[in-house]
């Protein structure tokens, strides 16, 4: 399996580094986005490993997630990619992911 990032899905983890940089430190920033991108790379060989995402299981497009700290990463499998479609602080409303 082949893990493939939205634009939007990068954009949202460019700015949470961001805000980690500048609210933290820039090891703290690295740290976060490195275990996001580790966790993600676990998907090339366990992409059913996350749980249907309950927020949008309304939409029936199998939507899945997988919880990282503070943030959701919510991906699809499609063929043989795992489509990675929002990183999510989940503090915030559900209603806000973008998909």
């Amino acid at each position: 399996m082949k893990v493939v990032w939205s634009a939007w899905a990068l954009q949202q983890l460019d700015e949470i580094h961001g805000w980690y940089w500048t609210q933290a430190s820039p090891a703290v920033a690295d740290g976060i986005v490195e275990n996001v991108l580790s966790v993600t790379r676990l998907l090339e060989q366990f992409p059913f490993g996350g749980p249907i995402e309950p927020w949008l299981e309304h939409q029936g497009l199998g939507h899945r997630r997988v919880v990282i700290g503070n943030y959701k990463v919510v991906y699809r499998v499609l063929g043989d990619e795992v489509r990675i479609i929002d990183v999510f602080d989940s503090r915030q409303d559900p209603g806000k992911m973008k998909v």
